[in-house]
């Protein structure tokens, strides 16, 4: 039966490892870093309004607008269609199910979004999506046009930008539109509910609908990657691309994305990343792995508070990474390679007898720069919670302005622009050397040096 096939395999018949580009041919051409092209690019794909969160903000809203946005999306999928951009306004309201645990419990009035539900994404997408009421929040709007703002003062003009963690493409969906017009857009999303409407919002990027780790990007041949990147606390992951070393030498997800990402980077390319505070607080391996065989340097880290994806409560990073050019290290580098106690806290954990001096531990630049947070580094008992209470967050406090703090964050790339031009001449020659874009089943052919 073809219906039920369809369902097993997700919205749309897609299965999990299904690319999607060029839907209407020849549009995904690349674009140039640091010069003007006469063609403008992704004219067909979504564009945000600065500021705007698309997604409703109450449940049952939210809730309606996630059922639109999956019959829409099936409808057009499964009938080979583009979606106009009367349909891209209903698609991109959807805002995934974190923190909609209510529609699958047994409340009466629920019943009849869980069996539309069921019906749109079948068992397993249905058991997916319950999965997800904990952990998928979307980014901040506010947050996204800050990494663009970013982006910007680095002087990026456009050329190869990657995606690799894109969902629907939020992050995407707020490129200033004079980025946009000269890029050449991938962008990688592992579900196929999500891929699905990506692939409808963004049809002149080439998006595949897999893992990261499955997916073949040539070495040094992004000018920016910009995600926010997947965080599954225990999640291994096997690279099947040609990066297999880096899956091996990192065990945690949000570790070998980065870590991919940035192997991607041609010379002197950005990368811009969300990513679990357990990155610069944690992650030893990586850090050094960025300095030496990476050869790329962080140049900006900014610390969001536990407050700023909702229901989540996680503390976040958003780092910025260059890659060298020549190997020569950057004038703007900032050292995040040790982690040091910045104070002790004393507590009686249950079965103890008296209280023990807990070492509040993070990076030393957050220690040395406490202005790059959004708020202060505390214990969970500090703030009354007791489960996991030793566990370290930043929380919100009187007198800390996050949005203040991220702006100045902002401002401080201004001055670094002209560490990130790209030659004209190297840039042209590269351009001559990529191949014209043919169309076979809908799937953009690219041809890479």
């Amino acid at each position: 039966n073809t219906d039920e096939q369809s369902k097993s395999r997700g919205m749309g018949g897609r299965g999990k490892s299904h690319t999607q580009s060029d839907t209407n041919g020849g549009r995904g051409v690349s674009g140039v870093s640091g010069k003007s092209s006469n063609v403008k690019q992704n004219t067909h794909n979504n564009h945000g309004e600065r500021g705007v969160d698309y997604a409703p903000k109450s449940v049952k809203a939210r809730i309606q607008a996630n059922i639109d946005a999956l019959e829409l999306a099936k409808r057009l999928l499964e009938n080979g269609e583009t979606a106009s951009e009367e349909e891209m306004e209903v698609l991109r309201k959807y805002s995934g199910w974190g923190g909609l645990g209510s529609i699958f419990g047994y409340s009466y009035d629920m019943r009849q979004y869980q069996n539309k539900l069921k019906e749109l994404l079948g068992d397993d997408g249905y058991k997916a999506a319950l999965d997800s009421t904990q952990s998928a929040f979307y980014t901040p709007v506010d947050v996204i046009d800050s990494l663009w703002d970013i982006v910007t003062e680095l002087g990026v003009k456009g050329g190869n930008v990657l995606e690799g963690s894109a969902g629907i493409g939020n992050i995407l969906g707020q490129m200033p539109i004079e980025i946009s017009n000269h890029s050449r857009i991938q962008a990688v999303e592992v579900d196929p509910t999500s891929g699905g409407i990506l692939s409808l919002l963004y049809p002149d990027a080439k998006t595949y609908i897999q893992g990261f780790e499955q997916t073949k990007i040539p070495n040094n041949s992004i000018n920016l990657a910009i995600t926010n990147v997947p965080f599954v606390s225990g999640l291994l992951v096997n690279d099947t691309s040609g990066d297999a070393d880096l899956s091996k030498m990192f065990s945690n997800i949000h570790d070998f994305c980065i870590a991919k990402n940035v192997r991607k980077l041609r010379q002197g390319g950005i990368g811009v990343f969300i990513t679990s505070s357990s990155t610069l607080d944690n992650s030893t391996r990586l850090r050094d792995w960025l300095v030496n065989d990476g050869d790329a340097d962080v140049i900006g880290a900014f610390r969001l508070n536990n407050s700023t994806f909702g229901g989540t409560k996680a503390t976040s990073d958003i780092i910025v990474v260059r890659k060298r050019v020549n190997g020569v290290k950057s004038a703007n580098a900032i050292d995040v390679s040790n982690v040091v106690v910045a104070r002790t806290a004393m507590f009686k954990n249950k079965g103890e007898k008296k209280e023990k001096p807990r070492a509040l531990t993070y990076n030393e630049y957050f220690v040395k720069h406490p202005e790059m947070m959004g708020g202060e580094m505390r214990f969970a008992f500090e703030e009354r919670n007791s489960y996991r209470p030793t566990s370290v967050g930043l929380y919100e406090r009187d007198g800390i302005n996050q949005e203040e703090r991220l702006q100045a964050f902002v401002d401080s790339f201004k001055n670094m622009k002209e560490e990130n031009g790209v030659p004209e001449e190297e840039e042209s020659q590269r351009v001559a050397r990529w191949c014209g874009v043919g169309r076979l089943l809908r799937v953009q052919l690219c041809l890479y040096e």
